[in-house]
């Protein structure tokens, strides 16, 4: 399968090029009956169905032509959702703004406005609770992405 997937991941890096639309992820697993092949795209701006069903109807057709399913499989193409965690540095330009909760690989968590990004790291205003109070303050921090092992917005429904 492996050998699968990079072909098929070959053909959406050809196909989508420089944008607008980027690859968010890529899964291809065997089941019993039938292989499943999920491809996560988006863009700045939010990826629409008649996009995703543009690239699900050649991409089919071209695993088909080229035969590199030869059982029967299942392809779904699809924006990530909200609950998605962020990977990509595009991602981070995006959710500027945004309410985050970046999971550390040591330590709490923490949540706060995602303001900006390196290469290597990201910057997010975090909340300060002083003497139990919700949100008493907020400043600036840098977390590496090294250092992090998820990074998901947070919807409010305020």
């Amino acid at each position: 399968m492996a050998d699968i997937k990079t072909k098929i991941n070959a053909w959406i890096e050809e196909y989508i090029g420089a944008g607008p639309i980027f690859l968010v992820d890529l899964q291809v697993t065997t089941g019993a009956r039938r292989s499943l092949v999920t491809v996560l795209v988006d863009t700045m701006e939010g990826v629409t169905i008649e996009e995703c069903a543009l690239m699900s109807r050649k991409l089919g057709h071209h695993i088909e032509e080229q035969a590199w399913i030869e059982e029967a499989y299942n392809l779904e193409v699809s924006s990530p959702g909200l609950d998605f965690p962020l990977t990509h540095g595009w991602q981070f330009e995006k959710n500027a703004g945004r309410k985050v909760k970046v999971w550390l690989k040591e330590g709490d968590p923490v949540v706060g406005e995602l303001q900006g990004h390196t290469a290597d790291a990201i910057q997010v205003l975090t909340e300060k609770t002083v003497k139990h109070r919700v949100v008493v303050a907020k400043e600036p921090s840098w977390f590496p992405l090294q250092t992090v092992d998820k990074i998901k917005v947070q919807v409010s429904f305020q």
